[in-house]
């Protein structure tokens, strides 16, 4: 309250200082200057009307049309281009494959890793897994085996058993004695005669045959049946004779003689007992028998299950990575946009530099350029108004949605750089406009509509950003303080203190 008296008080001051001034000017007016010059001059105080009308601050500048994101794209790794998918202009969705490589040592590769890692698995389950009842009894079943293989070498021999072993020696050297002695000469002279006797029987049976050989179904008949006896009956009398006379053959005396070295190997062990070698043997199979046995009631070591777990981790980024090099074989679109420039065709061997450009031209963006005395008119969410040189009649809107923090250096001038997005409703058709198109830039940094506007000459500023205005009142001019809004160069926004037709002053106009 305190404030608004000094105010008043100052203004009261500015008005008698005026009346002062004005009551000077007529004394001077009235009676000094008629008795010098002889054509006298009067004094008129200029007014105007408070009206209503829009007022609208701005700042111009320049600016061109850019993608609001374009990105070059290219393999993260090298290899021959198998098919370039896209030309210039064309349109592509986000996902859209551009371009592919020659995949074939890729997808080699990640099958491999899938093996390695099914492989790693496989020997984690086996380790994880309690053991089942069949190998639960195999290992318990090696084992009584190979204790019963170390207990026969270790119990010592009964009589019998060494009774047994000498017969079964003694009846295979005989066996071979005889084989190596050959037929005696009466055993040579009963075979002569059986094999006598049964070429007799054969001789008759086949008589008999012959007699009725011409009669059907003749093979049922007991001649015929008598025939093949006789037949057979001389076949092994031959060959007892044969071998008679010839003698044992080189076969039958090897197995012979094996059969009296096994026997004598047997008997040699149970009357000496095993060898050193052959008792550490035994008792080798033993142990080892034991100790899977043990192992499998045991099941793995916690160090066995982390080394393959970390096998199992491994094999799991190989393959990752290995499927990560296979996907990069294909270029695929990040967003949706259209294709700009396409720099190799397939067949070519390519690096990891880009290979295609990409924009998105739906939502295009303006950079713009103020001078620097207009940076108090520009902050984000401002509107625009955009003119391109190339469509002159057509005005795009849009709003700032970015100011540089830094002034740029455009042609050695120091200026503010923005962006500014267009509003899509009022694109229209986006492929009209392509990237590239210059423009004529107002930012709107502040909008009045219907609203109360005086000449800018009519306000009086008391103090900083303080203002009065001087109101005539009954052929009277009253200092009114008012509050302002918007104000560009020749109007101000009043937004508090007069109303629409009051009669305001601007000022003093000499008339003759």
């Amino acid at each position: 309250m305190s404030s608004f008296l000094r105010n008043r008080r100052l203004l009261f001051i500015i008005l008698a200082i005026v009346v002062l001034l004005a009551g000077g000017g007529w004394y001077y007016h009235s009676q000094v200057l008629p008795a010098q010059t002889p054509s006298p001059a009067a004094e008129t105080i200029r007014t105007t009307r408070v009206r209503r009308g829009d007022l609208v601050i701005t700042a111009s500048g320049t600016g061109t049309l850019i993608p609001s994101t374009e990105v070059d794209l290219g393999f993260s790794a090298g290899g021959v281009l198998a098919e370039v998918l896209v030309e210039v202009g064309d349109r592509v969705e986000a996902g859209a494959v551009l371009a592919r490589l020659d995949d074939t040592d890729a997808r080699s590769e990640v099958t491999q890793a899938e093996i390695s890692l099914r492989l790693v698995e496989l020997e984690l389950a086996t380790l994880s897994k309690e053991p089942d009842a069949a190998e639960l009894a195999a290992a318990q079943a090696s084992l009584a085996d190979a204790q019963a293989s170390l207990d026969d070498l270790t119990t010592p021999p009964t009589a019998e058993e060494l009774a047994a072993a000498r017969d079964n020696l003694v009846s295979a050297q005989k066996a071979l004695e005889s084989l190596l002695a050959g037929p005696t000469q009466e055993e040579v002279l009963i075979a002569k005669a059986d094999l006598q006797t049964a070429e007799i029987d054969l001789q008759e049976a086949q008589a008999a045959y012959d007699k009725v050989a011409w009669r059907p179904g003749v093979s049922a008949t007991s001649e015929a049946m008598e025939l093949w006896r006789a037949s057979t009956a001389y076949e092994k009398a031959k060959a007892t004779y044969d071998q008679a006379v010839a003698g044992p053959t080189e076969e039958e005396l090897a197995a012979a003689r094996a059969t009296v070295a096994e026997a004598q190997t047997q008997f040699d062990t149970l009357e000496q007992g095993p060898d050193p070698q052959e008792l550490a043997a035994a008792q080798a199979k033993v142990d080892q028998a034991q100790a899977e046995l043990d192992a499998l009631l045991a099941g793995a070591s916690s160090e066995e299950l982390e080394t393959a777990q970390l096998d199992v981790e491994q094999a799991r980024i190989t393959l990752a990575s290995a499927q990560a090099q296979l996907e990069d074989t294909v270029l695929k679109a990040p967003f949706a946009g259209i294709v700009t420039a396409v720099e190799a065709q397939a067949g070519e061997n390519v690096g990891s530099e880009a290979i295609i450009t990409l924009a998105d031209l739906d939502h295009p963006l303006i950079e713009l350029y103020l001078d620097e005395t207009d940076l108090d008119k520009i902050a984000v969410g401002y509107e625009v108004e955009v003119v391109f040189d190339a469509l002159p009649d057509e005005t795009f809107h849009g709003h700032v949605t970015q100011v540089t923090p830094t002034l740029v250096e455009v042609d050695s001038v120091a200026t503010v750089q923005a962006l500014a997005a267009l509003d899509e409703e009022g694109l229209g058709n986006p492929r009209l406009l392509p990237a590239g198109l210059n423009a004529s830039v107002d930012v709107i940094a502040g909008r009045a509509e219907n609203a109360l506007l005086v000449p800018v000459e009519a306000l009086r500023e008391f103090s900083p950003g303080k203002y009065a205005v001087f109101v005539m009142v009954g052929g009277q001019l009253e200092m009114r303080p008012v509050e302002v809004g918007l104000m560009d160069v020749t109007s101000a926004q009043i937004i508090s203190g007069l109303e629409q037709g009051d009669e305001v002053s601007t000022g003093i106009m000499e008339t003759k």
